[in-house]
């Protein structure tokens, strides 16, 4: 079992700072928020990091410090999202985030969350151990996907992109790719939807 100086060894945290979080169609909020080295993931896809696109203040105090992460659950957002434009995701995504923090969340649940476009967005800091599956959070990373894929299909750019993000955290992470779920092999759900789960199963393939 890693202890958390082992875990800071293998590159998760950056040193904390006062992050402000602003958006150039939105009010400019300030908030404590830890910061992560993702470069491993930005220096080969679109990121979005969370100050850039958020504008509700996270609830430090109820969220519980990451220790190491060993798996990886995908999910979908349960909504039918068709919009690609970035004005529309960052406002989707800010309703998300609302709606976890009044259910006690703290923050968004999720770690990133891919739009249909492909790009991916970081939600919940990587420090923080997620709000995803009930009571399977523990060292586990959630990645959500924007849309109701019982009802539609994942955009080729959305697959593509959960590949990569994928690969490149369970590289990081050392997750081995059995430890790939969709939410429903965790809890009673049909997350990810019937469209986006045979690519889960290829992922842990």
């Amino acid at each position: 079992m890693q202890t958390r100086r082992e875990f800071i060894k293998i590159g998760l945290f950056a040193i904390p700072g006062l992050i402000m979080a602003s958006r150039s169609v939105g009010a400019i909020t300030e908030f404590s928020m830890p910061s992560v080295d993702l470069d491993f993931i930005q220096s080969k896809m679109k990121l979005m990091r969370r100050w850039e696109w958020a504008r509700t203040p996270l609830k430090s105090q109820l969220l519980k410090d990451a220790v190491s992460y060993d798996r990886l659950t995908v999910h979908h957002s349960g909504s039918v999202v068709d919009d690609l434009s970035e004005q529309s995701v960052m406002e989707h995504l800010e309703g998300i985030v609302a709606g976890h923090i009044e259910r006690g969340y703290g923050d968004i649940g999720y770690h990133f969350m891919i739009d249909r476009s492909g790009c991916v967005w970081e939600g919940r800091s990587l420090t923080h151990e997620g709000a995803h599956v009930f009571a399977q959070n523990e060292r586990n990373v959630g990645v959500m996907l924007l849309g109701n894929f019982d009802e539609q299909h994942p955009s080729h750019k959305q697959t593509a992109s959960m590949d990569e993000i994928v690969s490149l955290l369970c590289e990081r992470y050392r997750i081995k790719r059995q430890r790939v779920y969709g939410h429903r092999d965790l809890a009673p759900s049909i997350c990810p939807g019937k469209n986006l789960y045979p690519h889960v199963l290829k992922l842990r393939e």
